[in-house]
């Protein structure tokens, strides 16, 4: 009997161990996707068509966001984006205009600052900015704002945009779009290109702000287990030795009645 106590008595330690082991192992893992969420993300500086990494009337895949694209089109609409903040933290309203592409759909491209457009761009009808000719824009494909920053005030392809996002300009026109919009780094018209300052894009950074604490809350919560798993099979054997030592007080107290 005594082997076979002595057996139980390893393999239940040895079972302990491997829990602990488990739980100390996963407090490691989340660890180290505590630091993944940390590191900046690395962004391929190649340039791509638009349409070969996204599609219109689908939610914007997470592997094009950030990507550098280009796409040819035309001007059809331009819209004012109030209080928006470039990679310097520099708050400004933006021009933001609606870009009708070769293959028929549509995007927003924020092309520069609004106090810095060329005059007579507010009204697309007239205006000489919001062009006929072909542009063919190269920039940095951005995901779309949930947020909004100021009232909504369209009428038509045109006023302010309380956020950038296609969504706010479905009923606008009849033209299927694209989720997320285009920060232009380049604007050519033919062998013209526009010359005016460009917005700053922000830095890529993690993928989710946040998440680092949160991983970080999951390594104490793995780690805590540990603690336990290595508490309890003490705690039990304390509690067993002192419900044995009160039977035998009370038997002896018994004993001693009689």
């Amino acid at each position: 009997m005594t082997v076979l106590n002595n057996l139980k008595k390893i393999l239940a330690f040895c079972g302990v161990l491997i829990i602990a082991g488990a739980f100390f192992g996963l407090g490691l893992w989340q660890w180290d996707r505590a630091q993944l969420s940390r590191t900046p993300a690395v962004v391929d500086q190649t340039l791509v068509p638009l349409e070969t990494i996204t599609h219109p009337r689908i939610a914007l895949p997470g592997g094009a966001a950030l990507r550098h694209v280009s796409v040819s089109g035309k001007y059809i609409g331009d819209f004012q984006a109030t209080k928006q903040k470039d990679g310097e933290g520099k708050s400004a309203s933006w021009q933001v205009s609606v870009l009708e592409t070769d293959s028929g759909a549509a995007i927003l491209v924020a092309r520069g600052y609004w106090d810095q457009k060329p005059s007579g761009a507010i009204d697309p009808a007239v205006s000489s900015d919001v062009t006929k000719e072909v542009v063919r824009v190269t920039g940095i494909l951005m995901p779309h704002q949930n947020d909004d920053r100021a009232p909504l005030a369209i009428q038509g392809l045109s006023g302010s945009l309380s956020r950038i996002d296609s969504a706010v300009i479905v009923g606008a026109t009849t033209l299927d779009l694209y989720d997320g919009f285009i920060i232009a780094e380049s604007e050519n018209a033919g062998a013209v290109a526009a010359n005016r300052s460009r917005i700053r894009p922000p830095a890529p950074g993690s993928a989710v702000p946040g998440f680092y604490w949160q991983h970080i809350s999951y390594v104490i919560i793995w780690w805590m287990m540990v603690a336990v798993a290595l508490y309890l099979p003490l705690y039990q054997r304390f509690n067993r030795r002192s419900n044995q030592s009160r039977v035998a007080q009370e038997s002896s107290q018994v004993e001693s009645e009689k």
